[in-house]
């Protein structure tokens, strides 16, 4: 008989989801479901309650990433440690992974991300949020103009944008 799979939940406190909710009414949680089939899960990391993810907009346009050991480019991202508030994550991931400032930020969306291994199902809130910076990217990220479809982001990162586009910072 095959064991149950576990679950690991990477949330916010329900306070912080409430503050989130009620700053920004209207706001709808999406839900992104993945299955890397037999692909065992990665779980060497400090505990978190969530990923943040920040579309960048500067003067040059808006900041990709490249991380280690990927050929493609995403958007700015990283977890929410256990210890800090949202909008802090937002700042430090934007200095860590792109060397910026932000000058001011904008909840966009937050999306509901479960992915299935072979092993354990991780449910995890990513908060995405639109901000501006007037620095220059360092650490590896890049400012494009535009993200041309030809670039290969994946549905997540294409969702976050989509959510950003009409914002108004």
């Amino acid at each position: 008989m095959k064991a149950p799979k576990k679950m690991l939940v990477e949330l916010p406190t329900a306070d912080e989801i409430d503050e989130l909710a009620v700053s920004t009414p209207g706001l709808n949680v999406r839900k992104f479901e993945y299955d890397a089939g037999e692909a065992d899960a990665d779980l060497d990391y400090a505990p978190c309650k969530g990923q943040v993810v920040l579309v960048i907009r500067g003067e040059a346009g808006t900041a990709l990433v490249r991380r280690k050991g990927e050929k493609g480019w995403s958007l700015p991202s990283g977890t929410i440690n256990t210890f800090e508030d949202i909008p802090q994550a937002a700042k430090r991931v934007a200095a860590e992974t792109c060397g910026v400032h932000l000058r001011s930020t904008d909840l966009a969306a937050m999306y509901d991300v479960v992915r299935h291994y072979k092993d354990v199902t991780i449910k995890r809130l990513h908060i995405v949020y639109a901000a501006l910076t007037d620095d220059e990217c360092s650490h590896g990220a890049k400012f494009h103009k535009e993200v041309p479809t030809s670039v290969p982001l994946d549905e997540l990162d294409r969702a976050a944008l989509d959510d950003c586009s009409e914002k108004q910072l």
